[in-house]
């Protein structure tokens, strides 16, 4: 079966990437081609597919049997309306359409999207899932007219690489993982709060720091986790051993990472402290104790949190920062 998969890929966000890796786990197809900005990144991250397409018209062109639409924070008003009329289309040459594994964003300040064409994609859609409980609140109240079900970050299990970090990281050490995006509302809340999170780190006075980077985007300077890490370490950390310094290159950091291979560095932490969150997805997933740090007013972390909340190691905690008034 020829598979159509459409995401926000090849975006240099290796968590958009390990969506898609889940996604083609769960819709196992004989011919697998991916939406990607930068197909060769696509591939070598995501293996098993076959193509890659740039747009509307060189998707409908593969004629898919199938179109997976999802993985990551792809249930928003933009991407319904650039994807949806595709959709139709392809639902009207004979594609099975499935909605799958969404971040579903707040939906009802731009409804216009929801055309009654849309509707009816949704409505006849094979699958309609969902990651989290808010999505599925957010689904209710833009008036979709049909509730998701939810699948609970099954990206989680995705296995890990383990060549990376045995080619890295030193044995008998005990590692913190540390991943911050460089946003202006987390700056703003790590400077209010910045006593507090000394105090949090405290306890690791005796562990070597793990850059964790796995977000360096390709339009957007303020999702740069190696300019967010190094901020942090700097402020907060000035005079820790950093192991595997080299993650924070980007150009080996493109070459080299993929989303297995990450989740092999981040399984030989002891603790992971991370405001991204499909690296918290990848430490619950391998077992590992993950504090979450994030500003309070966001949800996005705490979300995963609490749907992955039966899954957590012992001693980990989302820790929520409070930001200027």
């Amino acid at each position: 079966m020829r598979t159509a998969f459409l995401g926000a890929y090849g975006y240099g966000n290796l968590g958009d990437e390990l969506c898609l890796m889940e996604a083609m786990r769960a819709f196992p197809s004989t011919d697998a081609h991916a939406f990607s900005v930068a197909p060769e990144w696509t591939m070598r991250c995501a293996p098993g597919l076959s193509g890659c397409f740039r747009d509307g018209g060189e998707m409908l062109a593969l004629r898919p049997a199938r179109v997976v639409f999802g993985g990551g924070m792809f249930g928003t008003p933009d991407a319904f309306r650039a994807w949806l009329p595709h959709l139709a289309t392809a639902e009207a040459a004979g594609a099975e359409i499935n909605f799958h594994n969404l971040g579903v964003s707040w939906l009802a300040k731009d409804l216009r999207w929801l055309d009654e064409t849309a509707r009816g994609v949704f409505l006849r859609a094979a699958s309609f899932t969902v990651r989290d409980v808010l999505s599925v609140e957010y689904a209710a109240m833009a008036g979709i007219g049909r509730l998701p079900r939810i699948t609970g970050f099954p990206e989680a299990d995705i296995p890990a690489d383990p060549a990376l970090a045995d080619a890295l990281l030193p044995r008998g050490r005990k590692l913190l993982g540390v991943s911050i995006i460089p946003m202006p509302l987390m700056r703003a809340a790590l400077d209010h709060e910045a006593a507090r999170v000394r105090g949090l780190l405290a306890e690791f006075a005796d562990h070597a720091v793990l850059p964790v980077v796995s977000t360096v985007h390709l339009d957007t300077p303020e999702e740069d986790d190696v300019a967010g890490c190094r901020a942090f370490l700097q402020k907060f950390l000035p005079k820790a051993q950093v192991v595997a310094p080299i993650l924070l290159d980007r150009d080996f950091w493109r070459a080299e990472m993929t989303p297995a291979r990450l989740k092999g560095l981040i399984a030989r932490c002891d603790t992971l402290l991370t405001h991204r969150k499909h690296n918290a997805i990848h430490g619950i997933g391998a077992g590992v104790r993950v504090i979450g740090l994030h500003p309070l007013i966001d949800n996005s972390l705490r979300r995963t949190f609490v749907t992955l909340a039966h899954r957590l190691a012992p001693g980990s905690r989302c820790v929520g920062l409070e930001t200027p008034a």
